[in-house]
């Protein structure tokens, strides 16, 4: 059987408030394969997002081990879309080159690759904030795609996008899951929209 990418054995992450810290959620445990998805479910405000960032080394981890098998430059994070700020004037391809900032001045070859492999190539020069939320979604895609990575966290990526587009999506993701033989680690509030591995529900403390 093919090697964890990334396990996770009773973990918890909280983060600082007024009162000291705060672990929204109780502690999980999964691990993902290549060409596996984990969908981590739960209401709003359930701390899946806080696990993610956990993950990235964004907040304070409070228990539990996680092991990775996999070096961090081959992790990619795709954050929901509601959280890139669309009033910079930028194009669907200066978003991709973001991907990879340490080489922006070569950026636009991998950039226009990584469209091309999305099939949303045609985007390239369209202002990123006058694209539809399913089209601004792919190009997040395409941004994580930059670095040819082996594992993907995404957060919330059907957000603000209507039930069709959310199986376009999905199904967008397990093609790229199997033919790029990725893992992936994704967040929603909701089921049934992405063929996943396995299912880990995310239970409020």
């Amino acid at each position: 059987m093919t090697a964890a990418l990334l396990e996770v054995n009773d973990a918890e992450w909280g983060y600082s408030t007024g009162s000291g810290l705060f672990f929204p959620a109780k502690r999980v445990s999964f691990h993902v394969r290549p060409r596996e998805i984990v969908l981590l479910t739960g209401p709003n405000g359930a701390g899946k997002t806080t696990i993610l960032r956990g993950l990235l080394g964004l907040v304070r981890q409070g228990s539990g081990t996680i092991r990775w098998s996999l070096p961090r430059s081959l992790v990619s994070y795709v954050p929901q879309e509601s959280a890139i700020d669309r009033s910079i004037p930028a194009t669907a391809l200066d978003v991709v080159r973001t991907g990879n900032p340490t080489d922006w001045g070569r950026g636009v070859g991998p950039a226009r690759k990584a469209l091309a492999h999305l099939g949303i190539e045609s985007l390239a020069t369209q202002h990123y904030a006058w694209l539809s939320g399913g089209q601004r979604q792919r190009v997040l895609f395409a941004r994580a795609m930059v670095g040819s990575p082996k594992l993907l966290l995404l957060d919330e990526p059907t957000i603000n996008v209507d039930a069709a587009t959310a199986d376009r999506i999905g199904e967008l993701l397990t093609r790229l899951c199997t033919q790029d033989e990725l893992g992936m680690v994704i967040t929603s509030h909701v089921k049934d929209w992405v063929a996943a591995t396995r299912e880990v529900k995310v239970e409020v403390r």
